[in-house]
């Protein structure tokens, strides 16, 4: 006779195993520091050059606009000086929010690892086979 309970955790191993299992595997070999830090500084990397590629955007965009622009070195350094604080403040907003996402998801990840774990552990009685008797 099929255990209806049975074939329920069995079914939620499966899902697990075929849908989960290969990005939550990936996540949770990391420690969760290490996991933070590891996507932190690629989300710092991508945010830098997205920041750069805006910053020479801008640039080519004022100078085509204005052909004849003169600036004098008070001028430039403001500019300069504008440029840096909002890297500064496009790299910090990066990295509280990537901070807390790769954190959120790698406790995420753990806690689907031990509900898996848990459903293979209800099924594991069920898998005991009786001792074969010697005649």
């Amino acid at each position: 006779m099929v255990d209806p309970g049975k074939v329920r955790l069995m079914t939620q191993a499966a899902i697990f195993e075929t849908k989960e299992k290969n990005g939550v595997l990936r996540t949770v070999t990391f420690r969760r520091k290490d996991y933070i830090l590891y996507h932190m500084l690629a989300v710092m990397l991508s945010a830098t050059a997205a920041y750069l590629a805006f910053v020479a955007l801008m640039f080519f965009m004022i100078i085509m606009a204005y052909e004849e622009i003169v600036l004098n070195v008070g001028e430039m350094i403001v500019i300069l000086i504008g440029v840096v604080i909002g890297y500064v403040l496009v790299l910090t907003a990066y990295y509280v929010i990537s901070h807390k996402y790769f954190g959120e998801k790698h406790v995420r990840a753990r806690k689907d690892i031990v509900r898996y774990l848990s459903v293979l552990h209800a099924l594991d009685p069920s898998y005991e086979t009786p001792e074969l008797e010697e005649s």
